[in-house]
């Protein structure tokens, strides 16, 4: 096979993943969109919204604490990858351990329920 007729071929399995790949996107949007708007998912959506705006808080208490994951990871006796779950919003932490953590960084937690 020549350079010219395999540069052909691969621009043509290009462009036919760049359509299909188009297809799938719009496909995937609509779903998503479709998602968030169900009212049966609302209770999962605000469970992760809060879980966000908690990893967010903690990361942003860590930084003004002038902190690197890896020394508060040592403060808390645990692992650097653990702190960097609890601050993407991988996992789910108890009040004692949230309490910890803000100590560590200079904080205390104030809940409030509205």
């Amino acid at each position: 096979m020549t350079n010219v007729r395999l540069t052909c071929q691969l621009t043509e399995e290009i462009q036919d993943v760049k359509k299909n790949g188009d297809k799938i996107y719009a496909r995937q949007a609509a779903e998503r969109k479709a998602y968030f708007k169900d009212p049966a998912n609302a209770e999962n959506l605000n469970a992760a919204r809060l879980g966000i705006s908690l990893a967010k808080i903690m990361h942003g208490a860590r930084i003004a604490g002038g902190l690197t994951q890896q020394e508060l990871a040592r403060r808390l006796h645990t692992r650097q990858s653990y702190i960097a779950e609890v601050e993407k919003g991988k996992r789910n932490i108890t009040i004692d351990t949230l309490e910890r953590y803000a100590a560590a960084c200079g904080k205390h937690v104030e809940l409030k329920m509205v």
